[in-house]
């Protein structure tokens, strides 16, 4: 029972969350800092105040918070992933790339196995979870099962009439094995980050041109935002907690 309230404390605790931010490397901070101002800064530089452009500026904020979290191996990520992936599914949907809606929902169900096995695996010294290497045979496994997923979400978006439905349909199961991997502490889940980074730049790019309104433009931002983010965690996790 006390590790369970702690687990909740750790995660949702206002001290914890202040605690946790203030905690992050230099080299996070800064990298923080930068990726906030540049949310920030493409909303300002928009005429667009409507409510789904002030939507993604909050989603933009939570998902660069969050993205920081997650590079230290903090719990309290989970808080601003749940505020992300919330607001997310909303953008995602009005600009009909299904195969995003679909993956935040899963991300934002995941957030709540990750506050548990996090919890589990934290080093209570550092205040870090413990990173993991990925056995060869798991390894082969997520392989197969992210192309049998992929195959799926891709009849299920061309039957809807989804926007770029080649390119979108990989986000879910990229997004899937990455929060799997993510919730379990295993290295590699930045592999899949980065597939989906890419992949997500190419399509708010293309989204530009059909779209309306500036929101479009925000999101690109992000994107490309935790694309750096994605090369960085990736550093951190393999060099530093290797």
């Amino acid at each position: 029972m006390n590790h369970n309230s702690n687990r909740w404390q750790l995660t949702f605790g206002p001290k914890a969350i202040v605690s946790d931010l203030l905690s992050l490397r230099q080299a996070t901070k800064w990298l923080l800092l930068a990726m906030m101002v540049t949310q920030i800064g493409t909303f300002l530089l928009s005429a667009d105040r409507s409510q789904l452009a002030w939507l993604t500026l909050w989603t933009g904020l939570a998902a660069v918070i969050n993205l920081a979290l997650v590079d230290q191996g903090k719990q309290s990520n989970f808080f601003w992933g749940l505020l992300c992936t919330a607001t997310w599914m909303v953008v995602a949907y009005h600009s009909r790339t299904f195969g995003d809606v679909f993956a935040q929902g899963f991300a934002f169900i995941m957030q709540f196995f990750g506050i548990y096995f996090w919890s589990k695996n934290r080093n209570e010294e550092k205040g870090e979870l413990t990173a993991k290497a990925m056995p060869k045979q798991l390894a082969a496994l997520t392989v197969l099962a992210t192309l049998v997923i992929y195959l799926t979400v891709l009849a299920i978006s061309k039957q809807l009439n989804g926007l770029q439905v080649y390119l979108d349909s990989a986000v879910l199961p990229l997004n899937i094995i990455g929060q799997l991997l993510m919730t379990y502490g295993y290295r590699s889940q930045w592999f899949a980050w980065l597939a989906v980074d890419v992949i997500q730049v190419i399509v708010w790019s293309q989204n530009l041109l059909v779209l309306s309104g500036s929101y479009a433009l925000s999101m690109l931002i992000l994107q490309i935002v935790m694309l750096i983010n994605a090369l960085y965690g990736t550093w951190y996790w393999y060099r530093k907690q290797g």
